[in-house]
């Protein structure tokens, strides 16, 4: 009897001890193929606000483990602000059931990264009717664009973009046109210095409208950039790529520049930034110096400005400013969400390239006669991923006197 006991107690033991070792080797347990995790995740996907790895682990069409579950709810919660009340309300309950593997999630985390894709594309669809009296030119036209973005290690990157369109902001250009805007890699930290530079073919923003210059890519060159609160960026570039540059707008063929430009947060809702550019080689169109602000007022009302003087030999003294006022905002991802935007542009005869940005497209004259004018944009979110936007010019004028023309331009955009 003792002996037939001992051997029970033994093999309990050493089951027991196989046991712990198989759980602690994989504490994985899966979430039931019913558990109504598994729908609150669906829901708040359609929603937006869980991403999901790509290979269908939160569509319910397979079982994952209760760690993987965190991992998708740990992602979701860090896009709270974007959700309403039923959905934080999920959100909410979906933390409270997997509290315990969020608490761990360090565990897991490494596996769940290495099942991601490192390349993720996205893309848009712009379908715009442009009335441009100033240039004499109305069309409807249409453009297409697909990003790429991939990591090449943990501190570099890669970031692509091919567009194909016909006509350009104005409605101007010939049709049918593809081209690479983008082609980039960007480094963090490099050579251990606390630099991140970015070289190749990228988009570059100015100031704090984007008056002077807001690209979709075709700035072929190198910028450096260092700091958070306090940034400091720096580069020099070819933008001969830009669309509709010819000689008559720099003055030559020649389109090197420089640029350098400093931004400081003064809060979380306020910067200031510092610009600096220039045209370098031997045509001296634009020595540009200029700073700008913005602030958001409210939850709901955010204002902006830039000024610029040029001191070049060609166009010394031009001066040009904006001035705007926004009030919320469509989001792409919010169904029902609009904005509404009035501004002021002011820009003298040859005070800025204007091909460099979106942001002055009805000023596009501004070269030969400089332009001043009210703008009104409205924009609204038909359905998730489908933006519908507005953009009129009110007592447009030359600078250099007599009326102009005003510019009319309505598109929808559609988002993947």
């Amino acid at each position: 009897m003792k002996k037939r006991l001992a051997a029970a107690i033994t093999t309990a033991l050493v089951v027991g001890v196989a046991s712990t070792t198989f759980a602690a080797a994989n504490p994985f347990v899966d979430v039931p193929a019913k558990h109504w995790s598994y729908d609150a995740v669906t829901k708040l996907a359609q929603a937006g606000i869980v991403d999901g790895y790509g290979d269908g682990t939160y569509r319910g069409d397979r079982t994952i483990t209760r760690y993987e579950m965190a991992q998708i709810v740990a992602k979701a919660l860090t896009k709270a602000d974007r959700a309403d009340a039923e959905q934080k309300a999920a959100l909410d309950k979906l933390a409270v059931e997997f509290a315990a593997e969020l608490d761990n999630l360090g565990v897991r985390v490494a596996k769940l990264e290495a099942n991601q894709s490192k390349i993720k594309l996205t893309g848009d669809v712009r379908l715009r009717f442009v009335d441009d009296k100033l240039n004499d030119k109305s069309a409807f036209a249409q453009r297409f664009r697909l990003n790429l973005n991939a990591d090449v290690n943990e501190n570099t990157s890669f970031y692509g973009r091919f567009v194909g369109l016909n006509h350009n902001e104005t409605g101007s250009s010939t049709k049918d046109g593809a081209f690479v805007a983008d082609a980039a890699l960007t480094t963090k930290n490099l050579f251990n210095t606390g630099l991140t530079s970015t070289v190749g073919r990228f988009s570059q923003y100015l100031g704090s409208t984007g008056l002077l210059a807001d690209t979709t890519g075709g700035v072929d060159g190198l910028k450096l950039s260092a700091g958070n609160t306090f940034k400091v960026t720096a580069g020099i570039a070819d933008v001969s790529e830009r669309a509709g540059f010819d000689a008559d707008t720099w003055g030559t063929d020649e389109k090197e520049v420089v640029f350098a430009e400093a931004k400081y947060d003064l809060s979380k809702a306020t910067s200031v930034t510092a610009t600096y550019f220039a045209q370098t080689g031997s045509y001296d169109s634009f020595d540009i110096f200029g700073g700008g602000f913005k602030s958001k007022l409210s939850k709901n009302f955010a204002i902006a400005g830039d000024y610029y003087k040029n001191s070049s030999d060609v166009n010394d003294g031009q001066k040009a400013w904006i001035a705007q006022v926004n009030y919320k905002g469509a989001k792409a991802v919010n169904p029902q969400s609009w904005g509404l935007g009035v501004a002021y542009h002011k820009i003298e005869t040859g005070a800025i390239p204007t091909g460099l940005t979106t942001s002055s497209v009805p000023l596009a004259d501004s070269n030969d006669n400089g332009l001043k004018a009210w703008t009104l944009s409205a924009d609204y979110t038909l359905s998730k991923n489908i933006v519908l936007q507005a953009f009129q010019t009110f007592d447009t004028k030359y600078t250099d006197g007599g009326d102009a023309d005003d510019y009319t331009r309505a598109q929808i955009n559609f988002l993947f």
